[in-house]
């Protein structure tokens, strides 16, 4: 399919600005063009989904993110954005504050010109984090303490892709002893894959155009082992926003349960709340090493709730 005007401008944006991080969360652009942007954002910019620059929509998400959500951390930061691998037409942008992570979005060009929020969260462990895979691998003996992150972050024969192939299904592609193998893009952990993640269904192609916070719910995160229905209970009916504002109203501590690959990993995760954007998606709050907002539609096609 002909790509859409904002997707080659944003591609002319790529190449024209590829230059290395602001900050080491991003040390591998050695590897990977980015958009690096200097300046924090400031004032709430109004929602625009038409042709507009790469930049321009990430720095007005931003704003209205920040805002929104009150998170002080993110009306400071500073961001780099990375292709996600091949064909993908998206982008994941690592957020930081004072030389710390403090959250993420994945953006996606779509055939109507403008960019779609596909998903987003918060806190110091972000999706695509140089810094969690590295101490990750260090703790699974994957690579030696005694290689500093500097070191780790500007080899490129170890990072070889990041790899987003739809809700939950997010990689590393990396080379460890002459071997291929897969991390997950939150935790790091090792996944039992042999090749890339096939590619999901998207079940909105549409772009965003946040402006303001209809309605949401915000709840504690809990261990979703504590209690186990998940593993042979019946999962809840729901199907929609309202299915699960019922839900929440019953029982204020439901699990979120994927089964990814294949069915090769079952993925619990305690639901942390809703957020519904005006005339825009409605994000599903999962606590994932920290709060991840997921479009809810997506999470009830690849997922189920249990109480």
């Amino acid at each position: 399919m002909k790509l859409s005007t904002a997707f080659a401008a944003a591609c002319l944006l790529i190449c024209s600005l590829g230059v290395m991080p602001l900050h080491s969360s991003a040390g591998d652009s050695v590897k990977q063009p980015e958009i690096a942007q200097e300046q924090p954002a400031s004032g709430k910019l109004s929602a625009r989904t038409s042709a507009a620059p790469l930049a321009d929509t990430i720095r007005q998400w931003q704003s209205v993110l920040a805002e929104e959500l009150d998170n002080a951390s993110w009306k400071t930061a500073t961001w780099q954005s990375y292709p996600l691998g091949p064909g993908t037409h998206g982008w994941v942008v690592i957020l930081s504050d004072q030389g710390s992570e403090v959250g993420y979005m994945i953006v996606h060009a779509t055939e109507e010109g403008g960019y779609r929020l596909t998903e987003y969260g918060t806190g110091d462990h972000p999706l695509f984090s140089l810094n969690t895979l590295y101490q990750s691998l260090i703790q699974q003996e994957l690579i030696s303490s005694s290689i500093s992150f500097e070191a780790f972050a500007q080899d490129p024969a170890v990072i070889q892709d990041r790899l987003y192939t739809g809700t939950l299904t997010s990689v590393w592609k990396l080379i460890l002893a002459e071997q291929t193998v897969y991390a997950d893009a939150k935790s790091g952990e090792i996944l039992p894959l042999t090749k890339d993640p096939e590619p999901a269904a998207d079940e909105s192609l549409k772009p965003s155009s946040l402006t303001h916070i209809a309605s949401q719910l915000k709840l504690p995160a809990f261990d979703p082992y504590d209690r186990l229905p998940w593993v042979q209970g019946t999962p809840l009916a729901v199907a929609s926003l309202v299915d699960l504002q019922q839900a929440l109203q019953k029982n204020a501590q439901l699990t979120y349960v994927t089964k990814l690959y294949g069915d090769q990993v079952t993925m619990p995760l305690a639901v942390m709340g809703y957020t519904e954007w005006e005339a825009d998606r409605t994000y599903l709050v999962l606590d994932h090493n920290g709060p991840r907002y997921i479009p809810l539609p997506s999470a009830l096609a690849h997922g189920s709730l249990y109480n």
